[in-house]
């Protein structure tokens, strides 16, 4: 995520800010090398006084990390856990005695249907939470 943005207008509930790209300019200092992305809304909770073109730093929420925790990591490794355990039923419906390699096959399975829909879910245009502005860099 990009942490620097400039504010360019107001709305009743967010800050619509536009990302500043300065990727290719890691040496320059100069505010002219610097491209501006597409706009978007991010939230002020700690109130900031701000004014169009003023340059802020952006973060994420805790609650946002956490979900993104939650939907990477702890629901794939459940479902993984959850495909290794439900080797065994499904292997029973079929009249099979249930082996490692099925096991194995179940694990990978649901980790992989997860994944999809995770992924899915993450790569729509659905926004889960919106950026939130931690500091003033400079007023205008």
């Amino acid at each position: 995520m990009r942490n620097k943005a400039c504010v360019l207008n107001f709305e009743k509930d967010s800050v619509w800010v536009t990302p500043i790209l300065s990727d290719t300019c890691i040496n320059c200092n100069q505010p002219a090398c610097e491209k501006r992305g597409k706009p978007f809304p991010a939230i002020n909770p700690k109130a900031f006084e701000l004014k169009c073109g003023d340059v802020v730093q952006l973060g994420v929420s805790a609650k946002a990390q956490f979900a993104q925790v939650f939907l990477a990591l702890i629901i794939p490794i459940l479902a993984a856990i959850g495909g290794y355990f439900l080797a065994e039923p499904v292997a029973q419906l079929f009249g099979k005695m249930v082996t490692e390699g099925m096991r194995a096959v179940g694990v990978l399975l649901c980790l992989g249907i997860t994944t999809t829909i995770i992924t899915i879910i993450t790569r729509s245009k659905l926004i889960l939470s919106k950026p939130v502005i931690i500091n003033v860099l400079t007023n205008n």
